[in-house]
């Protein structure tokens, strides 16, 4: 995993400070070597954090082929590098590395854009292309890896964080009346390919793109289509298993060690059981709170603590286990870090628990580590996918937050309901992309909300573990995030996701993963009702929020008075957050979090020295 930054004008480059610049502020995302290139009208740079072919998978690498030059920065894996190497060497191609990145770019040279139906793997890269001066840039299907972009007058400038783009200057931090709307509607998730910045974009999930010629085209390669599932109930169990063991297998591939994050949940269980499978003396890490155990108060949601189950798993699979444990202080302060790492307000506490959970896996000389992540989107794991009053909302069901967010908005900014409109419409032409050919209301209604799940919840967890993990020079695998996963998962019928097969009217989540792998972990995981990531129910945590606000609010220069109904937010204060019936972001960001995500926004807005341009 790497960061990657450049940009290309009409004009010979006649300084490297601007590269330079833009490599330096995404250094945290390879720390192992960096590099940049320039040739006449192109520039590119490259944070490496070595994991295959550490000798020799330098970037950004350049390939002479019949008098034409192809030159590439990348961040990502491939996981079937052994197979692409095989086809091209029987088409006369010779490799001077074993790194994936060879292959990546002899794959392009070989293939041009046709070469991204070969690749499973997650990845972000752009190739400069000498024969025509064009830059070939392309995002995975699933958006594992993030790719940033801009144009200014006759640059077009990229990069795997905003930070990159702006480290150029020729992009000022401008936050506009639209991007308001984007961050108050939408926040901590944002619409594909959107971010809260001015003229920054981000190119899609599997979407690439062509610069040349001062012109960018942007084309759709893949997406989630709805086909016919042939195959019986207990082949699709079959076909599952063999999938996530063999995308698992596939991500232990390393030239360093790969450790596992463990929560106990049946995700993350089935992962590290197929890990020490094939690894010995697993190392694995749990992540839990200062006082968590006794502070713990059991709800809907979350029914009962990671620990207990952790210590099923560890005894299980006999693996090194080390529970690492978060302070409220180190909770709070990283807000902060959390922030720059992602650029843009996250999901406050949930952001930075994961920030210091990575930097305390790398303490521990990990740099590749597995993760249950991206499992419950596709398998149905969560409970908007099949409680009513979720299902039912016109908004986002993981956000039923509408008057929540109407409200925190300055008066007189926006139209009265401006943002519940917005989110509705943001839905509604989302689903536009859809074509059913179930004639069946429950299956199309399931249909709609997985794939909404997988274009915004999902993209947020993403980026979360992107960008903490990264900052960190860690680099996650996400062995769920696999194309071939999620084209067959989602074609399986929504009753046998849910377990209502055979006149059973008893829902069950995630049924056919628990299905497949239920002989190979303790029933304890199997019948463990799904819980979420970890969050800390300290008091003394929430004190810490309450009173830095409050000093945020009596302060008349903090920039949140822009932008915020202030008055609003210290009732919610005042009461303690009795005021509030509703959550942000569903039951992971709650009041605590609510409080936490403004304290993010005002950061941000002074520490990027954003410009409100409305």
């Amino acid at each position: 995993m790497c960061g990657i930054c450049g940009y290309m004008q009409k004009e010979k480059i006649t300084e490297n400070n601007t590269i330079l610049s833009m490599k330096e502020s995404i250094l945290k995302r390879g720390n192992s070597d960096n590099n940049i290139y320039i040739n006449e009208n192109i520039a590119l740079g490259h944070a490496r954090l070595s994991i295959i072919d550490i000798k020799n998978g330098k970037q950004p690498m350049e390939k002479t082929i019949n008098n034409t030059k192809y030159t590439i920065v990348y961040n990502g894996e491939l996981y079937n590098t052994n197979v692409l190497r095989n086809i091209l060497i029987s088409r006369g191609y010779e490799f001077q590395t074993e790194s994936d990145t060879e292959v990546l770019l002899l794959l392009y040279v070989e293939f041009k854009e046709k070469m991204l139906k070969f690749i499973n793997g997650i990845f972000a890269f752009a190739i400069y292309d000498s024969s025509n001066n064009s830059l070939f840039l392309a995002k995975d299907r699933l958006g594992i890896k993030p790719l940033f972009y801009s144009i200014f007058e006759d640059k077009f400038i990229f990069s795997s964080e905003i930070k990159g783009i702006l480290a150029s200057k020729y992009i000022k931090p401008v936050v506009t009346k639209e991007n308001l709307i984007e961050l108050l509607s939408l926040g901590p998730a944002h619409s594909p390919g959107k971010t809260y910045f001015k003229d920054i974009y981000e190119l899609k999930a599997g979407h690439y793109a062509i610069y040349k010629d001062g012109s960018l085209d942007i084309i759709k390669y893949w997406d989630l289509i709805e086909k016919k599932m042939i195959d019986s109930d207990d082949e699709i169990i079959d076909n599952v298993k063999y999938l996530v063991t063999d995308s698992t297998k596939r991500q232990l591939v390393s030239d360093v060690g790969v450790a596992s994050m463990l929560s106990g949940g049946l995700d993350s269980s089935i992962v590290t059981k197929i890990a020490t499978d094939n690894i010995y003396n697993l190392h694995t890490y749990s992540i839990n709170y200062e006082n968590n155990d006794e502070d713990f108060v059991a709800n809907s949601y979350q029914q009962t603590k990671d620990s207990d189950f952790v210590k099923v798993m560890t005894k299980y699979l006999n693996t090194t286990h080390k529970n690492i444990i978060v302070s409220d202080k180190d909770l709070f302060d990283n807000l902060y870090e959390s922030v720059i790492a992602r650029d843009m307000p996250g999901m406050a506490d949930v952001d930075s628990s994961m920030y210091v959970f990575c930097r305390e896996i790398v303490k521990n000389n990990e740099k590749v580590i597995l993760s249950g992540e991206c499992s419950d989107e596709i398998f149905g794991g969560y409970p908007w996918f099949y409680k009513e009053h979720l299902k039912n909302t016109e908004g986002f069901p993981w956000a039923l937050s509408e008057n929540l967010r109407e409200s925190l908005i300055k008066p007189d900014i926006l139209e009265n309901g401006q943002i519940t409109e917005y989110i509705k419409d943001v839905k509604h032409n989302t689903l536009k992309t859809i074509s059913h050919i179930s004639q069946d209301p429950f299956e199309n209604e399931f249909k709609e909300i997985n794939y909404l799940t997988i274009k915004f919840f999902m993209n947020t967890l993403i980026e979360r573990t992107d960008r903490m993990s990264m900052s960190n020079s860690l680099e996650v695998r996400v062995p769920y995030a696999d194309h071939r996963i999620f084209e067959y998962v989602y074609n399986v019928d929504a009753k046998l996701k849910l377990g209502l097969r055979n006149n059973n009217s008893t829902i069950c989540e995630k049924y056919i993963l628990k299905q497949a792998f239920k002989n190979d972990i303790p029933t304890d995981i199997t019948n463990r009702k799904k819980s979420p990531f970890p969050k800390t129910y300290s008091k003394k945590y929430l004190q810490m929020l309450e009173e830095k606000l409050i000093e945020i609010l009596n302060n008349p220069k903090s920039r949140i008075h822009e932008i915020l109904n202030t008055k609003y937010i210290k009732k919610l204060i005042e009461t303690h957050g009795l005021e509030l019936k509703e959550n942000l972001f569903g039951q992971l960001m709650t009041y605590p979090q609510t409080l936490a995500f403004i304290i993010q926004i005002d950061f941000w807005l002074t520490t990027y020295n954003i410009e409100i341009a409305f």
